[in-house]
């Protein structure tokens, strides 16, 4: 099972709100191949789903039959997805501001 990171989780509750811990379960529960990033994929399924559970649903179960095709149609593909990624998400070494 992966984990969700913590910029996926946010994410998850910005999309989706109070329905963020079933969607978080879901993503959980995501059966990837050993060759996933799982993060990557789980991204790929929030980009793709829009903040829709019917969109969200079609994304996970591409995810576990065509994860690569999941991330093209994510536009997390290319060479570049972890800027894609951080502009979605959120860096991953976010520090908060420094106070004066």
């Amino acid at each position: 099972m992966p984990v969700v990171s913590e910029r996926v989780s946010e994410r998850i509750s910005e999309d989706f709100g109070a329905s963020a811990p079933q969607i978080l379960s879901a993503l959980e529960r995501l059966s990837l191949d050993i060759h996933a990033d799982a993060e990557r994929v789980q991204a790929a399924v929030l980009l793709v789903a829009k903040g829709s559970r019917t969109m969200l649903d079609d994304a996970l179960e591409h995810a576990e039959s065509d994860w690569r095709d999941l991330l093209d149609r994510a536009g997390l593909a290319s060479a570049d997805w972890q800027d894609r990624l951080d502009d979605e998400l959120g860096p991953t070494d976010a520090k908060p501001p420094a106070t004066p």
